[in-house]
């Protein structure tokens, strides 16, 4: 991950957590959200609950253990492991800052039922670090699909922004959840990837090492 990418996601996060409860940033958040259910129609509640599912545990565990099983079997074992870290360390990063701002949902017409406190959103955080990382094994690790990697990037880019959209869409988070929540997913997506290549770096050199001494 760039530094960029990084040091203003940091910032942005910072800015957001220190305002969260400022009237400012709650004024901007209702007008967003009352400007979506305006806008709400028959096809748009279908194609962002679509979405939504798309980011929720229902969809995404069994994702994670389909690719981590598949990683092992080619005998990618590190990554296979790297792989559920990065989904359940999201899940649990998530709920601890959850429970560090305590924000509640948006008060207003939701058109699902959303438990748990709504700064910053989970669905954006968990998206993020999911296909993040599942963009940087396919491309940079396993050397798939490289050759095409700024279209994938932009899918990836562009699922997650509708995965995070739907949240708001739907009413149950504010937008500035969201934008915190692919802020954080990215912080954390840059510990994840940081902690594979020391690994991996680490197990290339001692390797390298055994076969000097052979």
């Amino acid at each position: 991950m760039k530094k960029t990418i990084f040091w203003g996601s940091l910032l942005l996060f910072t800015l957001l957590a220190v305002m969260v409860n400022s009237q400012l940033l709650e004024t901007y958040d209702r007008s967003i959200i009352l400007f979506f259910e305006k806008i709400r129609t028959g096809f748009f509640n279908s194609f962002f609950y679509l979405f939504t599912e798309m980011g929720s545990i229902k969809t995404l565990l069994p994702a994670a253990v389909l690719v981590s099983i598949g990683l092992a079997i080619k005998r990618h074992y590190w990554e296979a492991c790297f792989f559920m870290l990065a989904f359940w360390g999201s899940r649990g990063a998530n709920h601890l800052l959850k429970g560090m701002f305590e924000r509640e949902r948006p008060a207003f017409n939701s058109l699902i039922e959303a438990g748990g406190y709504s700064f910053p959103s989970g669905h954006a955080m968990n998206a993020t670090v999911f296909f993040g990382f599942l963009f940087y094994l396919f491309i940079y690790v396993l050397r798939k699909g490289n050759h095409h990697s700024t279209a994938w990037r932009l899918t990836v880019i562009v699922l997650v922004t509708l995965i995070a959209v739907s949240r708001v869409y739907l009413g149950v988070h504010y937008l500035t959840d969201v934008i915190a929540g692919a802020c954080a997913g990215l912080l954390f997506l840059g510990l994840v990837v940081y902690l594979y290549t020391f690994v991996i770096s680490r197990k290339s050199l001692r390797q390298q090492a055994m076969d000097k001494n052979e």
